[in-house]
């Protein structure tokens, strides 16, 4: 009785499942942050075209009328509208379901907020709804020089 207590079968065991589980949750975070990395990094590129595409389209009235300065003249509505075909061309709410955006202007500088939610491929499998939000924005100056 003795000598069964003191042998050390299956320890080796224990701790390969140790490591096993160890590896495991590496896997699961390297995965859901790479998830994460990728996404947001799309979607701050889309951000800067938007931003390119809202900062490229002038306020046709106040072109007309003010002329060109430093920069063209910007107005709410003709980066809105600049955002939306942009957004709708380049078919970003298929690429990031859930995408919903903000468009300011100084009249001179467009600035575009995108956010979505992102689906995470692990904890989403484990916890109800598993995703986070993100969030990027962008700004781009009107491409006039004096």
């Amino acid at each position: 009785m003795r000598r069964r207590l003191r042998e050390d079968d299956g320890q080796l065991l224990l701790l390969i499942l140790v490591y096993a589980a160890i590896a495991i949750a590496l896997v699961v975070v390297v995965v859901d942050v790479s998830k994460l990395f990728l996404y947001r990094r799309a979607l701050s590129g889309a951000a800067d075209a938007a931003a390119l595409a809202a900062s490229q389209s002038p306020d046709e009235g106040q072109l007309l009328t003010v002329g060109v300065g430093s920069s063209l003249p910007l107005s709410q509505d003709s980066v809105e509208v600049a955002v939306d075909r942009y957004v709708a061309n380049a078919r970003l709410s298929d690429r990031f379901p859930g995408l919903t955006w903000t468009v300011t202007t100084d009249g001179a500088i467009a600035t575009v907020e995108f956010e979505a939610p992102v689906k995470l491929p692990f904890t989403g499998a484990v916890l109800d709804g598993g995703s986070a939000r993100i969030t990027v924005d962008a700004s781009a100056e009107s491409p006039v020089t004096p």
